[in-house]
């Protein structure tokens, strides 16, 4: 990877690196800059229209349209520029009409730079530029520069940002010389993690599809000889001869069954291994560098003074083998996921090492403390009202509609009682789990039921703060407490606390908000507490379960 060099944050006037004067993106981007998923969806409409005519107009509508795209893509790569003089950067573009965007160097959250399998061939990339303000796209998306270039960019809004801030001004950080920055690896994930966070999270949930699918492969393999049998039967029974019946065939069913499974788990390796492969962390000076990919690679640059909220999560998977998954949002980053970092698969013992690192001064999770009983049946009540819903559902429709298959509705309708145990128990799951915790510096909350989350965020970042209270939690004396954090998404939802808890929380965190400095809360007798004492904010005798 191309060095950050130490020039000065804009370049030099007339080198190869002067950002100062407006610059073209490098040629290829009519080609490599369009996102793949964007050209099949251009192209797919046109394809799908023209099925049924001859081949050779098909052929000749998506060339069309991949001619009048490449038109477009070359004038918007002429008309396209980008600058940046140590303060501000730059983009302008447009073909018909014009369009000047300007973002200042303080504003910006998060850099990114992407490089694809192809434009890593050629010693290309594209950078991503966030801010907080980036809600469903980012600020700026540069596709597709040489990849110093990229580089060197990335390097001198970093030198800017640090001058701002009073760090090290004048020297820019080095990805490759440690004695330009300060610099420590935070977190390396080993390639046997990756694999297994590929078959213990959200990519195979394609699998209940292949499960469906190999039933539906061994119906067509009985069905034939279930009718086949009932034909003999009634034919040779008549006559009064013994029918001769060969079986499907066991082996053909077994192959076919387990290769579908075999196969969706080898995707879902395949997938993860080129998303996650090769993924670490590294601290420069207070900045975390984020990589990953084996053949399209991204690196990400997260300041940590922007980081606002840490995720934990485990699924009933990771939790039974000890693992967890750790998401880092900051606050750039679009809905889509691009600004957010995601561990792939951490053990549990080093979760608490690795939120000190990117919150300094925090230890790991705080204690977090349950929720009273009365939270129990709000818990009750959320899983199984749905099930309750379901049930009258597949009771009472099939005598409204008619066109609705009675058979089988009535075949179903004694397995959707299974639905009231299995929610009681995740609903007593839920509680046993529901926790929250706050100190000085983060406040945390737990929730969940298959997949457990604990958010954290510091104090210092809550921009506001709601409590909600329905008809049924003021009876219970239970509160509702959001926090909402700046970006997109990012809330630490405080669910059914007790009422008095939640309003010492709510002033506690009011006060953080309005003056964002750490209070350090005051005993019985009016002296300091230490951090995360019982008698701090949101507090209450009763231990919670560990999750």
């Amino acid at each position: 990877m191309p060095t950050e060099t130490g020039t000065p944050s804009a370049g030099t006037a007339g080198s190869p690196r002067d950002f100062r004067e407006p610059r073209r993106l490098h040629p290829a981007s009519v080609v490599l800059g369009v996102p793949l998923a964007q050209a099949v969806q251009a192209l797919i409409f046109p394809f799908v229209a023209t099925l049924a005519a001859p081949r050779w107009f098909t052929l000749f509508v998506l060339f069309s349209v991949a001619l009048v795209g490449g038109v477009v893509r070359f004038f918007d790569w002429r008309m396209r520029t980008f600058s940046f003089d140590g303060e501000v950067l730059r983009v302008d573009h447009g073909v018909l009409s014009r369009n000047h965007r300007s973002l200042d160097v303080s504003r910006i959250q998060q850099v990114e730079i992407q490089r694809g399998a192809i434009q890593r061939v050629f010693g290309l990339a594209a950078i991503r530029v966030e801010t907080a303000g980036s809600a469903s796209e980012p600020e700026v998306d540069l596709r597709v520069l040489p990849e110093a270039d990229a580089v060197a960019l990335r390097s001198a809004v970093r030198v800017s940002q640090a001058r701002l801030t009073g760090r090290a001004p004048g020297a820019a950080p080095s990805d490759d010389d440690p004695t330009a920055a300060a610099e420590q690896e935070v977190l390396r994930v080993p390639m046997r993690h990756v694999i297994l966070a590929s078959v213990t999270g959200a990519r195979l949930l394609v699998l209940p599809a292949v499960i469906g699918g190999a039933l539906q492969f061994i119906g067509n393999q009985i069905g034939p000889f279930v009718d086949e049998a009932i034909e003999q039967m009634v034919e040779l029974g008549l006559a009064g001869e013994t029918p001769t019946l060969v079986g499907p065939d066991w082996r053909l069913i077994a192959v076919g069954v387990a290769l579908g499974l075999v196969l969706s788990v080898a995707a879902a390796v395949v997938v993860g291994v080129l998303r996650d492969g090769n993924f670490h962390i590294r601290q420069v000076d207070e900045d975390l560098h984020v990589s990953r990919g084996l053949l399209s690679t991204r690196d990400s640059v997260v300041p940590l003074r922007r980081i606002q909220k840490v995720e934990i999560k485990r699924n009933w998977a990771r939790r039974v083998l000890g693992y967890a998954t750790v998401r880092i949002r900051s606050a750039g980053g679009s809905t889509g996921g691009e600004g957010r970092v995601t561990v792939p698969l951490l053990p549990n013992d080093e979760v608490d090492r690795l939120l000190g690192c990117l919150l300094p001064n925090v230890d790991g999770v705080p204690d977090l403390h349950a929720h009273p009983p009365a939270a129990l049946r709000r818990a009750f009540f959320r899983w199984l009202r749905p099930a309750v819903l379901l049930i009258a559902a597949a009771h009472l429709l099939p005598e409204v509609i008619a066109f609705l298959d009675t058979d089988l509705v009535a075949t179903a309708q004694p397995y959707t009682f299974l639905l009231l145990p299995i929610n009681a128990v995740l609903a007593v799951i839920e509680y046993r789990q529901l926790a929250h915790g706050a100190t000085p510096l983060v406040v945390a909350a737990r929730s969940g039921a298959l997949s457990i989350s604990t958010d954290i965020s510091p104090v210092v970042k809550v921009q506001a703060l709601t409590s909600r209270r329905s008809f049924f939690q003021r009876r219970l004396g239970l509160t509702t407490l959001v926090a909402h954090v700046a970006g997109p998404g990012a809330l630490v939802t405080v669910l059914d606390a007790g009422r008095d808890d939640a309003a010492r929380l709510h002033t506690r965190l009011t006060e953080h908000a309005a003056s964002p400095i750490p209070v350090v809360p005051e005993r019985e007798d009016g002296q300091p507490g230490a951090d995360g004492e019982r008698d701090g904010v949101g507090v209450i005798s009763q231990p919670a379960t560990t999750g």
